[in-house]
């Protein structure tokens, strides 16, 4: 919405340089608001969060106001057709230039944080908010020292008042003019008895790049998922370059994007758009499809990633059933079945039984003997259980309040559909206590659960490697949690000691992150011939008074492409991520098709100073 605000008061009151300067006082003020709260750490915490809000408020207004304005400014000295080449060329370094700035802010900033110590801490959060701030000012007072060398067009009326009048009044005269009087060509031309032809002709310039801007935000919702859920697949995968001796993070592997913006842009100017040409990718319109066609294609590798990470799930033949015993004790336990035979567990293990059946499901009798050192009262237990065709049947043998044996029933863990370790904890005679995952060799890093009396509590780990403590008593170090992994955690607590172990039933594949190159190669060139071509086009085809809005316009397809990444997401369609990514593929090659044929109808402006239309 700052973007339309910004874009209303430039086109209609303002002017551009006006808004961009106004606009940018504010975006700097909020910059040091956010620093200032960072830093002042004496006052109450919700009056810094009250602090930093209003900061972050004050930032997004003047970004959102300021980003149409810019390039469309840009664009204004230029002088068409006379300059068209060095228009093209001004939008590829321009957004050459915004690409430049979030390399180094994402690469620069984290370092000034995490780097840095300051006022006591082991990291300088005022320096990382601080710097961009002193930035923003600096970058104001360059761009008010070169006033006089700007061209500078002062808005001569309120266009989007006009243009909504212009729309209501000539519906209301098409509505209500007689089926006697002449029609007229276009809808927009009932409105010429009170509006003059260059505002009605503006008007449908404006209205005819719009239309072409509905297919647009699917390619934002996929777009955007490099900085959410290809994240989230990146935490999935090992990072470390060996001969580095450095783990590359899941958000540094995506500093390639703007990396390679920086490269592709030049090289497709240069190389790669003259080839295209020639095979009759000659247009924006057609440059526009291409590049969405190659984010689908990102996609489809981010799929093909997702399920190499994920791996295959196990399945049980139809046929067959399963049965999952747990052994919780601290002691061998010997168990025999009525259809399978005689059976031994290890202590704190796991048994797995499989049966044939050509019924639905299997009644199973077991007869379970404990070790003479598991010291219980009861040392034997004679249970019915139940094996379903297809599935697999698991049990926790545990103790009673630690005198009666006791086989309790449990649910079947399923791989996250993020790939995160899926974990269960299982115990017999612990309740109330702590347990706490330390990742290894870094003691600020905690995960920490209060232990449930319900045994099929899972719990989300991220994938890393890590120490286990319960209630601050080290029982487990250096465990690896992998990526899709399905876990249990068996605790056994034995004259003051606690014994356990983890056993992972599934789990994916630690494949290293660089496997995420091809696709974030694949969505850059999308970006460099959807992105910069659409800014040029929405640019080059609106008219002269309303160059700012249809450029805010375009801004807000990037709104509408994150509330679509919400909505799917809230449906909850798929298990699997990959399947996921791949739906979003087919959605945006249909999204491409629709594009293509809403296209062949648009008729090119002729790109001069006035923007008349191409007789």
């Amino acid at each position: 919405m700052s973007a339309l605000f910004g874009a209303i008061i430039a086109d209609s009151y303002w002017g551009k340089y006006k808004t961009i300067f106004i606009l940018s006082i504010v975006h700097a003020i909020g910059n040091i608001l956010v620093a200032i709260a960072s830093l002042v750490t004496s006052v109450s915490l919700q009056f810094q969060r009250s602090f930093t809000i209003v900061g972050l408020l004050l930032t997004s207004i003047g970004a959102g106001g300021i980003k149409p304005c810019v390039s469309a400014f840009g664009g204004d000295q230029f002088v068409l057709p006379d300059q068209e080449d060095r228009l093209q060329m001004f939008f590829s370094i321009f957004y050459f230039a915004i690409n430049l700035g979030s390399l180094l802010s994402s690469s620069i900033t984290p370092e000034l944080r995490k780097s840095v110590q300051c006022f006591g801490k082991d990291s300088c959060f005022p320096l990382a908010f601080g710097v961009p701030a002193i930035l923003m000012l600096i970058s104001i007072v360059f761009f008010v020292s070169a006033k006089n060398m700007y061209k500078i067009n002062k808005p001569t009326s309120s266009i989007i008042t006009t243009s909504i009048g212009c729309i209501f009044h000539a519906l209301k005269k098409k509505i209500t003019t007689s089926s006697n009087e002449e029609k007229r060509k276009d809808w927009l031309e009932y409105a010429d008895d009170k509006y003059n032809a260059q505002e009605i002709s503006d008007l449908r310039s404006a209205l005819d790049v719009m239309y072409l801007f509905i297919p647009v935000p699917m390619f934002f919702a996929l777009f955007d998922q490099q900085g959410s859920r290809w994240i989230l697949q990146g935490t999935l995968m090992n990072g470390k370059i060996d001969f580095l001796n450095w783990i590359l993070k899941p958000d540094q592997i995506h500093l390639i994007n703007p990396l390679f913006v920086l490269i592709f842009i030049p090289l497709f100017n240069a190389f790669v758009y003259p080839l295209l040409y020639k095979i009759g990718i000659n247009t924006a319109l057609r440059k526009i499809t291409v590049g969405g066609m190659f984010t689908a294609l990102a996609f489809v590798c981010a799929a093909v990633v997702q399920y190499t990470i994920i791996g295959q799930t196990f399945e049980i033949p139809s046929n067959e059933g399963q049965l999952r015993i747990y052994n919780n004790f601290d002691c061998k336990v010997a168990i025999s079945g009525s259809l399978v035979g005689n059976f031994s567990i290890e202590k704190l293990d796991v048994l797995h039984i499989n049966y044939s059946s050509n019924v639905f499901n299997e009644t199973d009798v077991l007869s379970i003997d404990l070790h003479p050192t598991c010291d219980l009262k009861m040392t034997s237990l004679k249970q019915h259980v139940f094996i379903d065709k297809g599935r697999v049947s698991s049990y926790l043998l545990t103790s009673k309040n630690n005198v009666d044996i006791e086989l309790k029933h449990l649910n079947e863990l399923k791989k996250l559909k993020n790939g995160n370790s899926n974990l269960r904890i299982l115990h017999g005679n612990f309740s109330d206590q702590n347990i706490a995952f330390r990742i290894t060799n870094n003691t600020l890093s905690e995960l920490s659960f209060k232990l449930s009396t319900n045994q099929d509590q899972n719990y989300e780990l991220p994938v890393g490697t890590y120490d286990i403590y319960l209630d601050n008593e080290s029982i487990l170090e250096n465990v690896d949690f992998l990526p899709a992994s399905i876990n249990d955690l068996l605790f056994h607590h034995n004259f003051n000691h606690t014994n356990a172990k983890l056993i992972t039933l599934e789990k994916g594949k630690y494949i290293h992150i660089l496997w995420q190159v091809p696709q974030l190669i694949l969505v850059t060139v999308a970006e460099v011939m959807f992105v910069v071509t659409l800014l040029e086009f929405s640019f080059t085809q609106a008219p002269l008074s309303m160059k700012s809005f249809l450029s805010a316009i375009n801004l807000c397809t990037i709104a509408v492409g994150n509330v679509l990444i919400v909505l799917i997401s809230r449906i909850e369609l798929f298990e699997n991520q990959g399947h996921e990514f791949l739906f979003y593929a087919g959605l945006m090659f249909l999204d491409m098709i629709l594009f293509m044929v809403m296209s062949t109808k648009y008729k090119y402006k002729c790109i001069n100073t006035y923007n008349k239309p191409k007789e």
